[in-house]
């Protein structure tokens, strides 16, 4: 199965749980995604990977983290795999926590440490949890 340059693959088969457990229609699902309703068979069928306007979509319909719906593939959960994976840019990302581009940079790139007060932001932002941001920072302590 191919899983792109990303490294991450849909859960096709949770898809497909989650929706028939709240007893929505594929096409029903579709319609409320954006998309047609051969797309939602083909993700729930054959992984096939939605767009990234369209998880963050399925995800809130379905009612759980975007993060939940995928898999990392030879991929470490890091701030840029997160951003890149729910299609923001790192200049919305920088927008939203209200800092420069090259702070957020700094941040994504192990260069700074993550900033506590980001934490609540990128949570909501990024639909997940506390533990998980923490967890996707990569600072690296420079060696003295």
């Amino acid at each position: 199965m191919h899983t792109g340059a990303n490294g991450w693959r849909l859960r096709g088969w949770l898809v497909a749980e989650l929706r028939q457990a709240r007893g929505i229609p594929q096409q029903v699902l579709a319609d409320e995604v954006g998309c047609s309703r051969s797309t939602v068979a083909m993700w729930e069928t054959k992984n096939q990977r939605p767009g990234p306007r369209y998880l963050p979509r399925l995800a809130r319909r379905l009612g759980v983290s975007p993060l939940e719906l995928v898999e990392l593939v030879d991929a470490e959960r890091t701030l840029r795999v997160l951003r890149r994976l729910l299609g923001f840019t790192q200049t919305q990302v920088a927008q939203a926590l209200k800092v420069a581009v090259s702070t957020y940079c700094d941040v994504e790139r192990g260069r700074q440490a993550l900033p506590d007060r980001w934490v609540p932001a990128l949570e909501a932002l990024f639909n997940t949890d506390e533990q998980t941001v923490r967890n996707s920072a990569p600072y690296k302590k420079e060696r003295g």
